[in-house]
């Protein structure tokens, strides 16, 4: 998920905080002899200036998650950089040890589809863990903000059934949008793989009319011993 800065005008906040981390070390040792660590330790750590934000303030008086620290060099782009002034999306950070991949790596140095980052804590499940230690089809990653609605959150923090992510370019429509900015009403979507059909594809790159009709005439081929060519519809 990428990291959307939010606008300044959105967020209060205020000039000079800091987190004062204080340290008592054991003034004598073991052996009753001073310890020249006897002193308070004290650390005075600058933090965002956003209200109620605890992390560490970077360039600009601002944690990186509220637009502090360099941002990527590319133009248009507000993420934050990593290595050579890009963001993970255009370059910045470790690349996938995996062959002639350039991916962004993880844990482990390689990305996601090389094995890269955490698993899901399901048992035999081999998928990327998100947030809560279980990939989205076991719970991981964040949930729709709607009462009792157990989907994934997409963008706005809602699932797509209940208005996140983007919505279809069809006037009036507000359905999902699925490939080219449609909802699978207006042409979204995959379309059957047999030649001038236009219908949505479900399975085994199919529509179900012509999946039924290519079953069906499989089922007759395999009656009349059929020696297992290929079957046009």
């Amino acid at each position: 998920m990428s990291l959307q800065t939010p606008p300044l005008s959105s967020v209060t906040t205020t000039p000079h905080r800091y987190h004062d981390l204080t340290s008592y070390l054991p003034s004598k040792s073991s052996s009753g002899r001073s310890s020249p660590y006897s002193d308070v330790v004290r650390v005075r750590r600058k933090l965002c200036q956003v209200d109620q934000c605890t992390k560490r303030a970077k360039s600009g008086g601002l944690c990186i998650a509220h637009g502090g620290g360099r941002r990527c060099d590319v133009d248009g782009c507000v993420k934050s950089a990593k290595e050579r002034g890009l963001c993970i999306s255009h370059g910045g950070g470790k690349r996938c040890l995996g062959k002639g991949c350039n991916k962004s790596a993880l844990l482990g140095g390689f990305c996601v589809h090389h094995g890269g980052g955490r698993r899901c804590g399901d048992g035999g499940c081999t998928k990327y863990a998100l947030s809560g230690g279980f990939c989205i089809a076991h719970g991981g990653g964040k949930r729709c903000n709607f009462y009792a609605c157990p989907k994934s959150a997409v963008s706005g923090g809602y699932c797509v059934a209940h208005g996140g992510g983007p919505r279809c370019a069809a006037a009036g429509c507000m359905k999902g949008a699925v490939t080219g900015g449609l909802c699978i009403k207006h042409g979204g979507g995959k379309k059957c793989l047999q030649t001038a059909c236009r219908k949505n594809a479900r399975t085994k790159g199919y529509c179900f009319t012509h999946l039924k009709a290519m079953e069906t005439l499989v089922d007759d081929h395999e009656d009349e011993g059929d020696d297992g060519g290929v079957v046009e519809l």
